[in-house]
């Protein structure tokens, strides 16, 4: 569906962004996304067009982090895959350096942590001097191998990302904060606050911005509805789905949140919340990235629908579990045969036991079934920003998923 955005869209949306982001004509960005994606039109073409902003474009999405390095923005959008993948190339280089480093970083991340999601203004002596001195022996080379030390801001927004990789960027003082838009809405809606972030929170709605909570259940979860010059025109020559979209000038996201605090959660996409045989209802991106904080899974794929437990797809990824199968003189000679080695299958098993333990009863994994090749995009199981297509995937994959329930 060709989404129509018009100029009062843009202008309905942009100063939001702006203002939220303290961005200013200083800004500069890396574009690395493809140019039809609403995320990289707000970045690239919006907000610079009302400040004059510097934007560089990256060769590609696979040199992204090469071309952070040398372009050096002051303003970053990730995508959850883009943060995922620098979380894993850290952990890479953590297991080939020395005890001695290792032994460094793990006291300064451990000193940090508690500073995560305090305000800076909230520091205290104490805490600016810890920060200092992690900063300039450890997290300032660790800023520079990934480009972003000179970030005054960088996002993640167009898909669910793992809480812990946003805690962990945060740590090592990456200014990263949780963000929320849809074509839609011509881009961004909601996004924390500089001054007040809630990891695993989305923030409040920027300005200009209506929004309330249709049908909300018991627990107070409700799907996200939006009003005000942001929303966009409809779809392009197809006035039913319009219709179904836009209802009495409130767009229905069909996103389900809840509010935490004054700020905004996303539980799901109301099309993805699955009700178990018992019929107990599932949130699979609240699962999906609770496993996928291990940096040695990439992708997690839930199955739960009308079925008597929770199962999952696995995709492990091959840069972090080769390194950890060289480091154990494992042998392998492609993603296929790591997959297929009986201690890599332990490993795997063990990250998930470690993220069940996390989740209720209900929600925890029971069987896993390891992919033997990585999902790809012209395979149609992956869009653009690297969103997993579930019912593709689900056709794709349906003897495994049948197999992990005979």
């Amino acid at each position: 569906k060709g989404a129509m955005i018009s100029w009062r869209n843009m202008r309905g949306v942009a100063p939001g962004i702006i203002e939220r982001l303290a961005l200013n004509a200083d800004t500069s960005h890396l574009s690395y996304l493809p140019l039809c994606h609403v995320a990289e039109q707000m970045l690239t073409t919006f907000c610079p067009v009302y400040l004059g902003s510097q934007v560089n474009f990256g060769e590609s999405i696979r040199t992204v982090q090469e071309d952070l390095r040398e372009v050096a923005p002051n303003m970053f959008l990730g995508v959850p895959r883009i943060w995922e993948k620098m979380h894993a190339s850290i952990n890479i280089k953590l297991m080939e350096t020395g005890r001695l480093r290792r032994t460094l970083y793990q006291k300064a991340y451990a000193a940090c942590t508690p500073l995560a999601e305090k305000p800076r203004s909230d520091w205290t002596l104490g805490d600016k001097l810890r920060f200092a001195a992690s900063y300039w022996f450890i997290f300032r080379a660790l800023q520079n191998f990934i480009g972003l030390r000179n970030a005054k801001v960088a996002l993640t927004g167009a898909a669910p990302i793992p809480p812990d990789v946003v805690r962990y960027f945060r740590v090592l003082g990456v200014p990263l904060v949780e963000v929320y838009g849809l074509t839609e809405s011509a881009g961004m809606v909601t996004g924390s606050r500089m001054d007040r972030v809630v990891v695993g929170t989305v923030g409040p709605v920027t300005q200009g911005v209506e929004y309330r909570l249709g049908n909300t259940n018991e627990e107070g979860h409700g799907e996200l509805q939006i009003k005000g010059d942001m929303v966009f025109v409809g779809y392009y020559k197809n006035a039913e789905a319009t219709a179904q979209t836009i209802q009495n000038g409130w767009l229905h996201t069909g996103d389900v949140v809840r509010e935490v605090d004054g700020q905004l959660k996303i539980v799901d996409r109301l099309k993805d919340i699955m009700i178990t045989a018992g019929g107990k209802n599932l949130t699979p991106s609240e699962i999906e990235n609770t496993m996928k904080g291990s940096p040695y899974i990439k992708e997690c794929i839930v199955v739960g629908e009308g079925r008597k437990f929770v199962s999952a797809l696995v995709m492990l990824d091959y840069e972090t579990v080769g390194k950890w199968a060289e480091a154990q003189r494992i042998p392998f000679t492609h993603f296929r045969s790591l997959v297929e080695t009986p201690q890599v299958r332990s490993l795997i098993d063990a990250e998930i036991s470690q993220g069940n333990n996390r989740l209720a009863q209900v929600s925890q994994i029971r069987k896993f079934h390891l992919l033997t090749k990585e999902l790809d995009h012209d395979d149609g199981e992956v869009t653009a920003t690297m969103k997993v297509k579930r019912s593709s995937i689900y056709k794709t994959y349906a003897t495994e998923i049948e197999s992990m329930y005979q």
